[in-house]
C-alpha cells in the first residue's frame, strides 16, 4: 500500500499537499492538482491510518448519523431500501473522506438531544427530526448539523437541510388517480407518530382534489402502525366492500408493496378490485407484480448531498443554499386501473 511520500513522489507535490488533499483542506490546492493527486489515491486505493488522524486532528473523525424513527420490534429500519439507500450512500462518502460513521436510530426526543450534546464528533447528520425539537437540537450543538427531510417551525436558525417536493409528489400521484376516475381514495401514511413528510404529502393530495372541485377530508387518512400483523389487518379493513374504497395511496413503497403482495395472496385482484400507489420508487415497486405506480425520489442523491454540505461546514466554506430540495416525478406502471 502506498505511503503518503509515495503519492507526493508521483504526483511532483509535496507530502504536505497530499495530506491537505486527504484531509479535505484544498482551498488552497489549484483544481489541477487535486484531480492528479486524487487519481494517484484512487489507483494506488490509499487508505489512511484512522488511528493517527484522530491524534494529528485532536478529533474523533466521527460523523454521527440519527435517524428520528420508531424503532420497529419485528423489523428494522434498514429493510426498507429508501432508508438503506441513504444510509449507503452516506457511509460511502463519509469514508471516502476519511471518517468514519456511527448510526442511531430512536423516536425518544430527550434521547436524540442528549445524544446530539454527548456524543464526540466532528459532524452530524439528523434524518426525519420534528420541527419543535430541531431549534433545541441546533442551539445545543456545536459541531457543523445537516438535516435530512425535516421541517422546521421557525425562522431563527440557519438550517442546512436536504428535503424533497414531498407535497407536489402527493399532489402529482393524486391528480393521476383522479384522471382515471378514482376519487374515493385513501391515504396511507408511514409513520403515525411523526409525521413530517406525510403531511405535505397528504396537503398535496387535497391540493389535487380541490383543484378537481372536489373535497378531500381529514377522514381519508389512516397511519399504518409498525406491527406488520395490525397493518395485515387494516389492508382487509380497507379493501371490504362496505370500505368503498377504490385506490389507497401510501407514502412509502414498502408498505405499497406489502399491502399489494398480501392482498393478492388473500384473493384480491390489484388493480381489478383495488388500485394501489406508492412514494419512493425503489427497488420494491420494480419486483412486485403488477409493477408499482409511485412517485420517484433520488434517495442515493438525498445522502450524498447531505455528506457533501457536511464536509463543506467542517472546511468552514459558505453554503449559498443551506435548504436544498430534490424533485420529484410520477412513475406510472401497472398498479392502477381506469374506472
Amino acid at each position: 500500500m502506498a505511503t503518503i511520500k509515495e503519492i507526493s513522489r508521483k504526483a511532483g507535490v509535496s507530502a504536505t499537499t497530499v495530506a491537505n488533499v486527504i484531509h479535505g483542506r484544498t482551498s488552497k490546492v489549484s483544481p489541477a492538482t487535486l484531480q492528479k493527486v486524487q487519481a494517484i489515491i484512487e489507483s494506488e486505493k490509499y487508505a489512511p491510518n484512522m488511528g493517527a488522524m484522530m491524534l494529528l486532528g485532536n478529533n474523533s473523525r466521527i460523523i454521527g448519523v440519527i435517524m428520528f424513527t420508531e424503532p420497529r420490534h419485528n423489523e428494522t429500519v434498514l429493510e426498507d431500501p429508501f432508508s438503506s439507500a441513504i444510509l449507503g450512500a452516506m457511509e460511502r462518502d463519509i469514508r471516502a473522506a476519511g471518517y468514519y460513521m456511527m448510526l442511531y436510530v430512536s423516536s425518544d426526543e430527550e434521547e436524540v438531544v442528549r445524544l446530539s450534546k454527548a456524543w464526540k464528533m466532528d459532524g452530524l447528520i439528523l434524518v426525519w427530526v420534528p420541527g419543535k425539537i430541531c431549534s433545541i437540537i441546533s442551539s445545543s450543538v456545536d459541531v457543523p448539523l445537516v438535516y435530512i427531510d425535516c421541517f422546521f417551525n421557525d425562522d431563527d436558525h440557519t438550517y442546512y437541510n436536504i428535503g424533497l417536493e414531498d407535497r407536489r409528489g402527493g399532489y402529482e400521484v393524486t391528480k393521476y388517480l383522479l384522471s382515471m376516475g378514482h376519487t374515493n381514495i385513501l391515504f396511507l401514511p408511514c409513520n403515525p407518530i411523526f409525521p413530517g413528510g406525510d403531511s405535505e404529502r397528504f396537503s398535496g393530495c387535497k391540493e389535487a382534489f380541490t383543484e378537481h372541485g372536489l373535497v378531500l377530508t381529514d377522514e381519508a387518512k389512516r397511519p399504518l402502525p409498525y406491527d406488520r400483523a395490525k397493518r395485515e389487518k387494516i389492508y382487509l379493513e380497507i379493501t371490504g366492500k362496505d370500505a368503498g374504497y377504490t385506490a389507497l395511496v401510501f407514502s412509502s413503497d414498502y408498505y405499497a408493496s406489502e399491502a399489494l403482495t398480501f392482498l393478492q395472496e388473500q384473493g384480491i385482484n390489484v388493480p381489478d378490485d383495488i388500485s394501489i400507489t406508492g412514494f419512493d420508487d425503489n427497488i420494491f415497486s420494480r419486483l412486485v407484480t403488477p409493477r408499482l405506480t409511485t412517485v420517484h425520489q433520488d434517495s442515493s442523491r438525498k445522502g450524498r448531498l447531505a455528506i457533501e454540505m457536511l464536509m463543506r461546514l467542517l472546511r468552514g466554506e459558505e453554503i449559498e443554499q443551506p435548504r436544498v430540495t430534490l424533485p420529484i416525478y410520477l412513475q406510472i406502471r401497472d398498479s392502477v386501473r381506469k374506472l
